[in-house]
């Protein structure tokens, strides 16, 4: 892998957000109907945070895992009434689109997070890059393959 290599070559760009005053209703729809982890919030193309589906899970009943119907209840209450705004993580490590891979990398080593939102010049973000992007560009693009 060219760890040189800019994190916009690898990104993600196909990007679902969500709005700060959307409800977790609806973000938790986006999650898992689009089998992604991480959610941006942003204003425009202004970040301002980010949801992961582990954000999610921990709000949810512990007894949603066997299907009680008083804990699915209980979430659709909690959900319906909670905005993106309340529990996205707002200090959010961000990369430049120029910057190398190997930046990424270091950061996802070091961090407890799985994914850094990627932004233009004028702070505008325009993907996400996540271990497994790294992961599709060093096995899809350059390992060699076997005949």
């Amino acid at each position: 892998m060219d760890k040189w290599i800019a994190v916009k070559h690898i990104m993600t760009s196909d990007l679902i957000t969500a709005d700060p005053d959307e409800s977790l209703t609806s973000v938790r729809h986006k999650l898992l109907n689009n089998h992604i982890r991480h959610i941006p919030v942003v204003e425009g193309y202004k970040i301002l945070g980010i949801i992961s589906k582990s954000d999610i899970h921990q709000l949810e009943h512990h007894l949603t895992l066997f299907k009680s119907e008083k804990a699915l209840q209980s979430n659709i209450q909690l959900f319906s009434t909670m905005l993106a705004s309340e529990i996205m993580t707002k200090s959010v490590v961000k990369l430049k689109d120029s910057e190398p891979a190997h930046l990424a990398v270091d950061l996802f080593r070091e961090n407890m997070f799985h994914a850094l939102p990627v932004v233009d010049s004028k702070d505008h973000l325009i993907g996400i890059i996540t271990p497994l992007d790294l992961l599709r560009y060093a096995y899809d693009e350059h390992l060699p393959l076997e005949n």
